[in-house]
C-alpha cells in the first residue's frame, strides 16, 4: 500500500509543476484588466472623466478623442455590479474626477450575473483587478479552471493580440476593415433580451449605487446610449426598450444624473459598426468627438 501511494505521489508531482507553470505563465501575458487597474492606481488622481460599462463603451469610449484627463475603465462583459465594484476600488485616488460616464441600455440592464453566464471573466477581476468575491483558492483565482478561455488567451498571444486596448483603456481592435458583412444579416443580428426580474431589479440597484454615490461626492452622472443598428433595435421587444429608458429616467430624477441616448442616432452609417451593436474603430472616433462635443468635455 505504502509504494503505491508512493507511485501516485511521484505521479502526481510533475503533473502539479506543470499547472503551476502553466498557471504562472498565463498569469504573465499582458492583459486589459491588469493594464487598466495599474493604470487607474498610478494615475487616477489625473482622472477627470471615467468611462464604465461594458463592451458597447470598451469599444465606442475613445478618450484620446474626448480631451484630457479622460479613461476607458470599460472591459467586455462588464456587468454593473462590477462597474461599481471598479468606482469605488480607486476613490482614494480621486483627485480632479468631475464626471462618470456609465453605459447604461439594452445590452446590460438586464444581464444575469456573470458567475451564471461567463464566470471565466471573475477570474480576470480576481487576480487583476482586486476583486475579492470569492476565495483566491476557489475556481475563480486560478485562469487554468477554465480551458476553453485558457487556450483562447493562448492562442491571441500566439498572435500577438494578447492586449486589446489601447494605453487609455480603449478596445481597439474592433477595425471596420475586418467586418464581417454577415454579422449585419437580419438573422444574425445579435439579441439581448429581458431574463428575469430579479437580475434587472440587481442591475437598477447596481445603477442606483453609482448614481447615489456621484452625488454623495458631487460627481457628473451621464447616463449614455451608445450608437446601434437599427435592426438591432428592430430585434428588441417596444416593452423592453420603453423599460430601460424608464429605468435610466427614473435613477436620472432621484440622482440628478443626465441621459444620452444615441442608440437610434443618424450620424451613423453601417460602415461605422463593426457589428449590429459595436462601433468599429473609425465609428468610435467618430461617436466619441460627438460625445465630446455634446458634452463640452
Amino acid at each position: 500500500m505504502r509504494k503505491f501511494l508512493l507511485r501516485i505521489v511521484f505521479f502526481l508531482i510533475p503533473v502539479i509543476v506543470l499547472l503551476i507553470g502553466a498557471e504562472i505563465y498565463i498569469r504573465s501575458i499582458p492583459n486589459s484588466y491588469r493594464l487598466k487597474d495599474y493604470w487607474m492606481s498610478r494615475n487616477g488622481q489625473t482622472v477627470s472623466t471615467l468611462l464604465l460599462g461594458n463592451s458597447h463603451g470598451y469599444y465606442a469610449l475613445v478618450p484620446s478623442e474626448m480631451g484630457h484627463g479622460v479613461f476607458n475603465l470599460c472591459n467586455v462583459s462588464q456587468r454593473l455590479e462590477h462597474d461599481y465594484f471598479l468606482l469605488r476600488r480607486y476613490e482614494s485616488e480621486y483627485k480632479t474626477l468631475r464626471r462618470v460616464i456609465l453605459v447604461a441600455d439594452n445590452s446590460n440592464l438586464f444581464d444575469i450575473p456573470m458567475e451564471t453566464e461567463e464566470p471565466a471573466r471573475i477570474a480576470y477581476y480576481q487576480l487583476y483587478m482586486g476583486y475579492r468575491a470569492y476565495s483566491m483558492l476557489s475556481s475563480y483565482g486560478f485562469e487554468i479552471c477554465n480551458m476553453t478561455y485558457f487556450m483562447q488567451k493562448l492562442k491571441y498571444h500566439s498572435q500577438g493580440k494578447s492586449l486589446m486596448c489601447d494605453s487609455l483603456g480603449w478596445g481597439d481592435n474592433y477595425i471596420v476593415a475586418d467586418r464581417n458583412p454577415d454579422n449585419f444579416i437580419f438573422k444574425n443580428v445579435r439579441e439581448h433580451h429581458f431574463v428575469n426580474w430579479e437580475s434587472t431589479l440587481r442591475n437598477r440597484a447596481y445603477m442606483d449605487s453609482i448614481a447615489a454615490w456621484c452625488q454623495q461626492h458631487r460627481v457628473e452622472l451621464v447616463l449614455l446610449q451608445t450608437p446601434v443598428c437599427e435592426d438591432y433595435t428592430k430585434k428588441a421587444d417596444a416593452w423592453q426598450l420603453q423599460l430601460v429608458n424608464a429605468m435610466v429616467d427614473s435613477c436620472c430624477t432621484q440622482y440628478g444624473a443626465r441621459k444620452y441616448d444615441y442608440s437610434c442616432d443618424k450620424h451613423f452609417r453601417d460602415t461605422d459598426f463593426f457589428d449590429s451593436d459595436h462601433l468599429s474603430d473609425q465609428g468610435a472616433r467618430k461617436f466619441s468627438r460627438i460625445l465630446a462635443r455634446d458634452l463640452c468635455l
